[in-house]
Order: C-alpha cells, then sequence, then structure tokens
C-alpha cells in the first residue's frame, strides 16, 4: 500500500516486459475529490508527429530518456468510500492494450492509499504445437515476437491491431488464420471470421472490408482475400459443406468487378484515395504510397493494375472451389474470364521498362503489381523472374512491399525460384527487435501500430515454406513436403496439421539437401 498526502501528486511509470491485452484493476481507500490517470502505451515515442494521421515518432520503444509515454488515458474521480478492508475498486468495461502503464494520482483534501494495481490478460486460448529451429541465429526472437502478435490480436474475432482500430479486417484475417493453422491447426475463430464477413456483404456484391463494424469501410480489392480464407480452409479442413455455402458470396463478389470491367477487358477506376474516392483502394503501406493513403499514385490517372491482377487471382481460386464442390461448369466459366483480364493486362499495362506499369497508360512501377501478377502466373518463366529480380535489386526504383504484403512477396519469391532473397526482408523484423519490440510493427512507414497481426510472417514462413509442410490436397489427407532452404543451411520442427505432427529436418551442403521427415501412416506425403 502507498499513501498520498492531501495536495500531492504521485506519477508512476511501469514497464510489464511485452505488449499485454488485459483488464486494469486498481484497489484504493479514500480519496474523495482526488483525481486518477491511467495511460496505456506500446512505448516510448520521440518529439513530433508525422503523416495524416498525426501519428508519434517512434525510435527506441525503451528510450524513457529521451522520449516519453504516448497513448490513451482513462480518467477516474474515486468516490472516497473505500477501505483497507473493502477498497473502492476501478476497472475498465473493455480491455486495455499496453507494454507501459503510467498511474498518476492526484489528492486534493483527503488522502488517498493505492492498495493494488494489476491486470487480467484476455485473449483467444491460442495453443500452439508448431515448434522450429534454423541456423539464423535471430529467428527464435523473431518467432517470439510474431506468436506474442498473433496472441494479442485473437479475442473473440481476429483483429488488425488491439492498441488502436481492433477491426476484423478480411485482408490480415486471411493471413492471421494461415498462421493460426499453421502453429495450432485451428479453424474454430477462422470459421466465425468467415461467417462475419459473409453477413457483412453490401448490395453491389463487395464485403465490408472490416466486419464486424458499425459503418461502411469498403475497400474493393479485400473482397478477393475472402475467396482466399475460403480456399485455405478448404485446404486445411476439406469441409465441402461449409465451402458450398459461402459459393454463392464468392459469385457476388466477382459479379463486383466483372461489372467494372472497361471495354479494353481490365478492371477500370472502382476507387481511389482514402476519404476521395467512392472507395478506398489501399494496397499496402508503403512510403511512395503514403501521400496517397496506401493507395498506387496511378489511381490518380484512372485503373490500377493491382485490381485486375485481385480479380484473376479471385477467378482462378474461386475456380477451385468450384471444382471442389463439383460446380465443373461455374470453374470452367471462372477460368475462361481469369484468362481474358490476362490478355487485357499484357496488352494494355506493359510500360516502357518492359515491364507491368501500375496503371494503363501510366509510367508508374511497384513491386506489388509484379508480385500479384508472378502470383496469378500473368507473366510466368524466365520474364517473372527477371521481372522480379529487377525490383529486389533496384529497390530505389519501385515501392516496396512492406509488411502488410511481405507474406505475397515471399510466395513470388518462392514460384520464381528466388528465395534466398529473403534474407534482405527479414531485416524488417530484424530492425524491429533492434527498437526493442516485443511484437510486430503494422510497417515502418509510420509505425503506428506496435501489435499488427499481418507481421506475424515467420508463424507460416517458417513450417510451411522453410520446411516446406503444406497440403497438397483439399482435407491435409495429402500433405507436400517441399523446403525452401533459402540462404538457410539447415532446419529442423515440428509442424502441426489438422490431421497430426509432422516431423521435419534437411540440412544443405553444395550438392543436395539431405532431407527426413516423420508423418502419421494416415497421411500420404509428397516429396517435392
Amino acid at each position: 500500500a502507498y499513501t498520498i498526502p492531501p495536495g500531492e501528486k504521485r506519477i508512476w511509470e511501469f514497464d510489464v516486459g511485452e505488449e499485454e491485452t488485459g483488464y486494469l484493476n486498481l484497489s484504493i481507500a479514500g480519496g474523495e475529490g482526488s483525481c486518477i490517470q491511467i495511460l496505456t502505451s506500446e512505448g516510448y515515442v520521440q518529439e513530433g508527429f508525422q503523416g495524416d494521421l498525426h501519428n508519434p515518432i517512434k525510435k527506441d520503444r525503451l528510450d524513457k530518456k529521451q522520449g516519453y509515454l504516448h497513448g490513451f488515458t482513462d480518467t477516474y474521480y474515486p468516490a472516497g468510500n473505500g477501505s483497507r478492508k473493502q477498497p473502492e475498486i476501478y476497472t475498465p468495461f473493455w480491455f486495455r492494450t499496453f507494454r507501459f502503464v503510467r498511474l498518476e494520482v492526484e489528492a486534493k483534501e483527503d488522502p488517498i492509499t493505492i492498495l493494488n494495481f494489476s491486470y487480467e490478460e484476455t485473449g483467444y486460448p491460442l495453443k500452439v504445437y508448431t515448434r522450429v529451429m534454423a541456423d539464423d541465429p535471430q529467428f527464435p526472437a523473431i518467432w517470439e515476437i510474431s506468436e506474442r502478435t498473433l496472441r494479442r490480436c485473437m479475442h473473440e474475432t481476429y483483429e488488425d491491431c488491439p492498441f488502436y482500430e481492433q477491426l476484423q479486417y478480411v485482408m490480415d484475417s486471411r493471413i492471421q488464420i494461415l498462421y493460426t493453422y499453421a502453429v495450432a491447426g485451428d479453424d474454430r475463430l477462422a470459421r466465425k471470421c468467415i461467417e462475419d464477413f459473409s453477413r457483412s456483404q453490401r448490395y453491389d456484391g463487395l464485403m465490408n472490408s472490416s466486419h464486424p463494424n458499425y459503418e461502411s469501410n469498403v475497400i474493393p480489392g479485400y473482397s478477393i482475400y475472402y475467396i482466399l480464407m475460403l480456399h485455405d480452409h478448404m485446404m486445411y479442413f476439406g469441409d465441402k459443406t461449409f465451402i458450398r455455402q459461402y459459393l454463392p458470396q464468392v459469385d457476388r463478389i466477382l459479379g463486383f468487378f466483372h461489372k467494372n470491367l472497361t471495354r479494353e477487358g481490365y478492371v477500370g477506376s472502382i476507387g481511389g484515395k482514402n476519404g476521395e474516392g467512392r472507395f478506398w483502394s489501399f494496397i499496402d503501406w508503403t512510403p511512395q504510397w503514403d501521400s496517397n493513403s496506401g493507395v498506387p499514385i496511378a489511381a490518380q490517372k484512372g485503373a490500377i493494375t493491382t485490381e485486375s491482377l485481385y480479380f484473376i487471382y479471385g477467378l482462378q481460386t474461386a475456380a477451385e472451389l468450384a471444382d471442389y464442390v463439383d460446380l465443373r461448369d461455374l470453374a470452367a466459366e471462372y477460368r475462361t474470364e481469369a484468362c481474358s483480364v490476362q490478355k487485357a493486362v499484357r496488352t494494355y499495362m506493359y510500360g516502357k521498362r518492359g515491364m507491368l506499369t501500375d496503371g494503363p497508360g501510366v509510367e508508374e512501377y511497384s513491386q506489388h503489381t509484379q508480385v500479384f501478377a508472378v502470383l496469378t502466373g500473368t507473366i510466368e518463366g524466365q520474364e517473372a523472374k527477371k521481372t522480379l529480380l529487377e525490383t529486389v535489386l533496384h529497390r530505389e526504383d519501385y515501392a516496396q512491399c512492406s509488411v502488410a504484403m511481405a507474406f505475397y512477396l515471399f510466395r513470388a519469391l518462392e514460384k520464381t525460384e528466388l528465395y534466398e532473397y529473403t534474407r534482405d526482408y527479414w531485416g524488417i523484423w530484424k530492425r524491429m527487435l533492434d527498437k526493442h519490440s516485443t511484437t510486430c510493427i503494422e510497417d515502418e512507414t509510420q509505425e503506428r501500430s506496435d501489435c499488427h497481426a499481418w507481421g506475424a510472417l515467420i508463424l507460416y514462413e517458417f513450417p510451411c515454406a522453410i520446411l516446406g509442410v503444406r497440403p497438397k490436397e483439399p482435407g491435409c489427407r495429402v500433405m507436400q513436403i517441399k523446403p525452401n532452404p533459402g540462404y538457410l543451411h539447415a532446419a529442423y520442427g515440428t509442424v502441426i496439421t489438422p490431421r497430426g505432427r509432422i516431423t521435419v529436418s534437411w540440412e544443405k551442403n553444395d550438392t543436395e539437401l539431405n532431407l527426413s521427415y516423420c508423418a502419421p501412416e494416415y497421411i500420404k506425403i509428397v516429396e517435392e
């Protein structure tokens, strides 16, 4: 217990040690007329603000000498009727997110005694079974902050970030769900998420980009991630009945993009800068697009190539869903339209550099456009490899995939056999560690949120790409083991799947990869 005399003030700053989500609990005695302020913060910030959202400048999260705590404040005025035996208790109705807590207590005419100050952690009961190890010495620390990030962004829904919006975004949730499958083999919150977004579908076919949400928040491309989310569930759990019930929503999403095709056959201008266009055509938080709210600059002149590539991606993925539930004609229709849009993109989106531009007739280029062109097969073979490598080796010339899009960049690097270049991009997470982050930051442009679960990339990358354990057929009845060593020389681990654990180890020498694995007898393994 600590008593503050009348007319005096006391301030404490507590370091919890890691980012937490919890219910604060303050017990006091006396103190009628006093004022208590509890500030919850993700870290120390430096003087000054940046960007449209007026975000504080962040450097070393532990630098209390050059920085100060920035966050949200609860203000409580005690009734003064508490005692040591029956204290007056303040606890909020909703959890708070914090790594640091600043407690400021000002006594007025009566003394006030702080009897207890604590919190109760809250979150989804995520059980992590996957365990991995490799010869990059910083991977364990990256795994630790990533696992914590995923946990802090799972409550009764998935969340983009627990400190700010606490919204379940479909793009964020798609990869958060994959991370959950990869480390826990658990689809309970995923099923709820899929149903949540199905209920958000609008009259025009688009999903609300975040839901549950009391207001409209539409990013057209995000609806495509809903289709990818369904495909992921099909591959891991193989529940035909579950998949079939959401195919009408899939068809309506694709119908929106179909209705917005131009005469040339690509997706026309369907959005723009946040707050200015009918919809927000957000792609990524990258410095080159920061002034345009994460939207390619090409959007100022019309259509953007990425939204056509999203449509192609959605059609291709929907075709596989339709095939799985025996709707062959529908699958063929989707594939035919995907080929048609691809042809339009190749016809109208090539620029003077011999690469796809960010929009028709606009000499703007980004890594993002090339990544989704690779993933959809719009560019293939040596062209795909050469184009993607150009954006990797000459980063200053191309808007780069940030934390949000690293998952898709890594898939494209994997597809073009350029996976060794992931070494450079892991630097994003190593810089987080250098700044003493205990969770993964939202992006490196403004670093608004210190805990954003799309950044928990290693939770998928290690078990599913580096060790190479992924479903080959729906339901994990056939699993492939196809390691991608990249720049690493050895890795091993146990990977959970919905049908059991698979243990994998490999070691690379100059000429070959020595691979060994162990899996349950009822899981067929395809080694690639």
